[in-house]
């Protein structure tokens, strides 16, 4: 070996033409990797800066109730609900078989379009004046004619069939199921965001609470 080989061996620590393994190279500068990472870095940052400076979402505040509209409704709603009851509850008793069939004996009629007659009605062991309500009218005054009531405490008795009954408590009970619904619309339950079922549920409970009474009442 030539001395000019020797002094290459001693300054690079290989011989000439030797290939350096791929372990020991470098990438170089500016490598794609080191670009994604920067990248990467810059949209991190990007997303801590929005998470400190973003505001919270305030949560949803109630609806305030108005109270005036609210009440009047209220008492609206009420007042039908008992009304309904009370026409109906009669009519529906009779119609389940709880009564007393006997005569009445017409006595006097009010009116003309829609007259109150009233008259004496007789079974085998009471006998009261009574409001009338069915198929009489003022040509019936003086007459003795068939009729029925639910008991001693009533405060009519009714003249007909059985299908003047059904369509004396049907259609009121239709309307006292609108009824409910309008009172829990009235009374705001619905626009509540907290404790809705309890209150649609006090609404419904009071309803039924209405139509149990003067069920109880018609007795």
């Amino acid at each position: 070996m030539s001395r000019t080989h020797r002094a290459v061996e001693t300054e690079t620590g290989a011989r000439p033409g030797a290939q350096r393994t791929p372990g020991t190279q470098r990438d170089p500068i500016g490598s794609q990797t080191e670009g994604m990472e920067a990248i990467r870095a810059v949209w991190e940052r990007a997303a801590d800066a929005r998470g400190r400076h973003a505001r919270p979402v305030p949560a949803p505040q109630p609806r305030p109730a108005r109270l005036a509209p609210a009440l009047l409704g209220i008492l609206v709603c009420a007042c039908l609900l008992m009304f309904l009851a009370w026409v109906s509850a009669p009519a529906l008793w009779m119609t389940m078989g709880h009564g007393q069939t006997g005569t009445v004996t017409v006595t006097a009629c009010t009116g003309e379009v829609a007259p109150g007659c009233t008259g004496v009605f007789e079974t085998d062991t009471w006998a009261k004046e009574l409001r009338l309500t069915g198929e009489v009218t003022a040509a019936d005054i003086g007459r003795e004619l068939p009729a029925r009531a639910t008991g001693p405490g009533t405060s009519s008795a009714y003249v007909g069939g059985a299908g003047g009954l059904l369509l004396r408590w049907a259609p009121a009970v239709a309307l006292y199921m609108g009824c409910g619904f309008a009172l829990v619309a009235a009374s705001g339950a619905t626009r509540l965001y907290e404790r809705r079922g309890a209150a649609i549920g006090m609404c419904w409970a009071a309803a039924v609470a209405v139509w149990l009474a003067a069920m109880a009442f018609a007795w």
